[in-house]
């Protein structure tokens, strides 16, 4: 709970709105970070009862909508989208100096008084809305009536959420490759200031353990089958797949004997897979790629599809101090031979390091520091 002060003692009065609460990924990395700066604000969501990340959000007020009263909310919520504009739309910031929105899916869209500046870091325009209508509606095996149905209910949220971009604010991307979203699907100019990427300790000595490692959920976007079906090819290298997901099953009943699957591992454990590999694989479209760049932080270069954050966290062969190699073929053959490339390079742990340093968490601050200037909000807080 934030401490009985008067709003002199506090200083301006803050609101953070974030989608949901529900699990902890990338964005949710972002909100922390938000409140560790702006240790007075007030957080709002639409629901989430995620234990360990409201434990993180420490003293911070956690106002949830009236969704978050609805009986199992954080296992049905998927379903519930068509009511997530009206529940985003009904908080009120009336007596705040200033809103920020930390938003992949609906908590742009608040309504704020004109009067009240409104700062939207934005991770992605809702992407199953968007660019992965295919794949979402797809994943829930959906044909038919019901498809028909789904389709008209996300033409809906488009055009929603188009609606609600237009709304006074000024718009912060989390990469160039979601810059160019923000401007294809809503028409509106945005600046970038990249998430922060806050590095583990590593909790006694790092044993290399030869192998190429695979760090994500286990879902068909994130295209973990290319990697399986390209050491195929490489019987002699090895390959660690860890994470867990509905494509569990399925990889493990197609992959190779040098292929090791860990199911999921504690935060601790996939650090030191990931600072003892020979090198990070990544084959999907990533809005930013978080991993990729811890990867980096721990010394370690990156195999990693052209497209999307990638392009811009990975330094490549054209670069001095290259981090890795970027690939555009999708296709496991291809993919194999990529990786004997990547085997033929080079790279230098401190050129690793030094390129993951561009995404950490003292940038983050000084370029958000630099956009509440202009509200009049100077950062005190130095949290590293």
């Amino acid at each position: 709970m934030i401490p009985n002060t008067s709003r002199h003692e506090r200083g301006p009065r803050i609101a953070i709105v974030h989608d949901w609460l529900t699990a902890f990924g990338g964005a949710e990395r972002v909100l922390v970070e938000l409140c560790r700066l702006l240790p007075h604000a007030e957080v709002f969501t639409l629901f989430g009862r995620h234990a360990g990340l409201r434990q993180l959000l420490g003293q911070h007020r956690v106002q949830a909508s009236y969704l978050a009263q609805l009986p199992k909310i954080d296992s049905i919520y998927r379903w519930l989208a068509p009511l997530m504009p009206k529940a985003i739309e009904s908080f009120q910031f009336q007596g705040y100096d200033l809103v920020i929105s930390s938003s992949w899916a609906f908590a742009h869209g608040i309504r704020t008084p004109k009067a009240i500046p409104h700062l939207a870091y934005i991770h992605s325009p809702m992407r199953w809305a968007w660019d992965m209508q295919e794949e979402y509606l797809g994943r829930a095996r959906l044909s038919g009536p019901v498809r028909w149905i789904a389709e008209q209910g996300l033409t809906q949220l488009r055009q929603w959420d188009q609606r609600a971009a237009q709304r006074e604010k000024t718009i912060i991307a989390n990469s160039r490759f979601i810059e160019q979203r923000i401007d294809r699907c809503w028409q509106r100019q945005s600046r970038v200031i990249y998430p922060p990427v806050r590095l583990a300790e590593i909790g006694g000595p790092i044993q290399s353990h030869g192998a190429y490692i695979s760090v994500s959920r286990l879902v068909k976007y994130k295209r973990v089958d290319l990697w399986v079906e390209a050491f195929r090819h490489l019987p002699q290298h090895q390959l660690i797949v860890v994470g867990t997901g509905p494509e569990l099953g399925r990889l493990q009943q197609i992959a190779p004997p040098n292929v090791r699957f860990t199911g999921w591992v504690s935060d601790e454990a996939a650090i030191k897979l990931i600072a003892g590999a020979k090198g990070f694989l990544q084959a999907s479209k990533e809005d930013f790629g978080i991993s990729a760049v811890e990867a980096q932080g721990y010394g370690i270069p990156v195999l990693a599809y052209g497209q999307g954050g990638a392009a811009e966290t990975v330094l490549g062969q054209e670069h001095a101090g290259p981090t890795g190699l970027l690939f555009d073929e999708l296709e496991a053959e291809a993919v194999a031979q990529r990786i004997l490339e990547f085997e033929r390079h080079h790279f230098r742990p401190e050129d690793c390091r030094r390129n993951a340093a561009r995404f950490s968490p003292q940038a983050f601050e000084a370029a958000i520091a630099e956009q509440l200037k202009p509200f009049g909000i100077h950062l005190g807080v130095r949290s590293f």
